[in-house]
């Protein structure tokens, strides 16, 4: 673990399991699920709100695998960081200053589009 001096940051919105984090931390684990339904005509009714999309229950596939290598590095120096500035920090995403020994971010979005048949 090493200190972060930071001067400043600004970010004007965090939403949907987003992370802003300054300092070392042990893991980070941001999860979103998200539904969208865009229609080129904006009328919407209860047909175009389901519950049965098979793509939201399946499992996620884990990438990572157990590792047996082990690294240890010690750093003296603090993290510095002057001015942040930023729009936005949103879907499962980290804007982390320091270190995290592990970490995974998950984020689904189904989004539907319903354009209208040119007949």
């Amino acid at each position: 673990m090493r200190n972060s001096n930071v001067q400043s940051v600004y970010c004007n919105s965090i939403e949907f399991s987003g992370t802003l984090q300054i300092g070392d931390s042990e893991g980070v684990y941001p999860f979103s699920i998200a539904r969208a339904v865009q229609k080129e005509n904006p009328v919407f009714t209860d047909e175009y709100i389901t519950d049965d999309e098979t793509i939201m229950r399946e499992p996620l596939p884990n990438f990572l695998e157990k590792s047996n290598v082990q690294l240890h590095h010690k750093s003296q120096h603090p993290i510095q960081v002057g001015s942040i500035n930023m729009i936005g920090v949103t879907g499962a995403s980290v804007f982390h200053i320091g270190s995290f020994k592990h970490g995974k971010a998950v984020s689904i979005t189904r989004h539907k589009r319903i354009l209208s048949n040119n007949e």
